[in-house]
């Protein structure tokens, strides 16, 4: 081995898992040497049952180990116990009584031995120097590109529990904390370069305050450097008019300091009412002359605007927009129809559509998903479409069959919408780039009040 040359070693200790490339670097000092780069993989992940932050402090300040990190992954994830234990029991009830008792007996002893495994550790925000520092000495080799921060993630290795994670009532957050933790992680932001920033269930008020602003206005820098910015968020059930336009200001600072983002994704879950859609205006968001000059792939997701300021927005992007995507899954339950869709609560449908129609001359794809609605509800002439998925958020295609299979349940459409009809988005997206017909048979695709 030691006489082969460096590339074929490399490929060799590509090629082997952990346990591995520990054992091939006992076999001499030349293999030791080469096999260091190896050692850790190139994504981190912290989680608060175990002590991560003191070993990410530990790795960055290893003058060769720090090169292996480029990406990392904040999860904060907690479990609701309560819900959790009542759903896993009747996710498994079809199987035999002894066998159920066994298989969620093991996922709940070793979810309380990782938990105790945390108990002495300090909280998570108390430890922002080690945090900051870390950064500090990762943002030297640039090589760290990639930042999640979730709240929604199993955090456990456990497939009993990573299934009923995907419900939002068998998670539970406490949102003073969830700001303090930010702030934390913000801070050290300043200091690295990334290309990628994902953060799921940001608490909107963050963006209001002064003392939590600044700590994202010292990240100018940083963010100018995003090419994919992807953020969900979860305005809370108590935020005023006047918090409201402080928060959403805030908001639409960050977003204009990254000025070269390629990617946007913006979303707003309410988890104090899942159904609901948080109203915007993209004109309070952004400046009226404001424009992503590199923006490609566009996603909105439980918005609720108006035709005309929709519009002018996605037309001042017509130079470079590629992908466009309106609506999601939002808070969905794995069984129901999709929630994450789009409101006009002024204009229409049709005619925003038809004033994009030919507009547009780079869109390749458009999708359309969710709960889509236009016009006042006091009215009975407002367009009610229900989009099931045709594709993932990657645009590869996914099966979903006529009467909303999904995952393989049955999906269920809201009780609080009249539209019973679910279908899919192709011929917006024919119409859109192709100049086809507008599928406006009201048997099929609109169903109005």
């Amino acid at each position: 081995m030691d006489s082969l040359p460096v590339e074929l070693v490399r490929l060799i200790f590509q090629y082997c898992d952990y346990p591995s490339v520990r054992a091939l670097r006992l076999g001499s000092g030349r293999l030791a040497d080469i096999g260091y780069e190896y050692l850790l993989p190139d994504h981190f992940t912290v989680v608060e049952w175990r002590d991560d932050v003191k070993r990410l402090h530990s790795i960055a300040n290893h003058d060769r180990l720090r090169n292996s990190i480029r990406s990392i992954s904040f999860n904060f994830a907690k479990i609701d116990e309560y819900n959790a234990r009542h759903t896993t029991f009747f996710q498994h009830w079809l199987q035999e009584p002894e066998e159920r008792n066994n298989l969620l007996q093991d996922a709940w002893v070793k979810y309380y031995e990782l938990e105790a495994q945390g108990q002495g550790l300090p909280a998570f925000h108390t430890r922002s120097a080690l945090i900051e520092d870390a950064f500090k000495k990762l943002s030297s080799t640039d090589r760290l590109k990639s930042l999640e921060i979730t709240f929604t993630k199993c955090p456990y290795d456990i497939e009993v529990l990573r299934q009923v994670y995907e419900l939002r009532n068998c998670r539970k957050r406490d949102r003073a904390q969830a700001c303090k933790n930010m702030n934390a992680i913000v801070s050290a932001v300043r200091h690295v370069r990334l290309d990628s920033l994902s953060i799921d269930q940001l608490p909107l008020e963050l963006f209001r305050l002064a003392d939590d602003r600044r700590h994202w206005f010292d990240c100018a820098r940083s963010f100018a450097s995003l090419s994919k910015l992807d953020l969900v968020l979860d305005p809370p059930d108590n935020l005023f008019p006047q918090s409201r336009f402080k928060a959403v200001n805030g908001l639409g600072h960050v977003l204009q300091f990254s000025t070269n983002l390629t990617h946007l994704r913006l979303a707003f879950h309410t988890y104090h009412a899942p159904g609901e859609k948080f109203e915007l205006s993209f004109n309070a968001l952004f400046r009226v002359c404001f424009t992503y000059e590199k923006l490609t792939d566009l996603k909105l997701e439980g918005i609720s605007c108006s035709e005309d300021d929709l519009k002018c927005f996605l037309l001042r992007h017509a130079a470079t927009l590629e992908r466009l995507r309106l609506g999601g899954r939002g808070l969905a339950k794995p069984y129901e129809a999709s929630i994450g869709g789009v409101h006009l609560y002024e204009g229409s449908w049709r005619s925003l559509f038809a004033g994009l129609q030919g507009k547009l001359p780079n869109l390749k794809r458009f999708h359309m998903e969710g709960d889509v609605e236009s016009g006042d509800i006091r009215t009975n002439s407002r367009e009610v479409w229900d989009f099931k998925p045709v594709t993932d958020d990657d645009w590869n295609d996914i099966e979903v069959g006529p009467e909303g299979l999904y995952n393989g349940w049955r999906r269920k459409p809201s009780p609080h919408r009249r539209c019973q009809k679910i279908v899919d988005s192709r011929g917006l997206e024919r119409f859109l780039i192709d100049g086809g017909p507008w599928p406006s048979e009201p048997t099929t695709t609109i169903s109005l009040r």
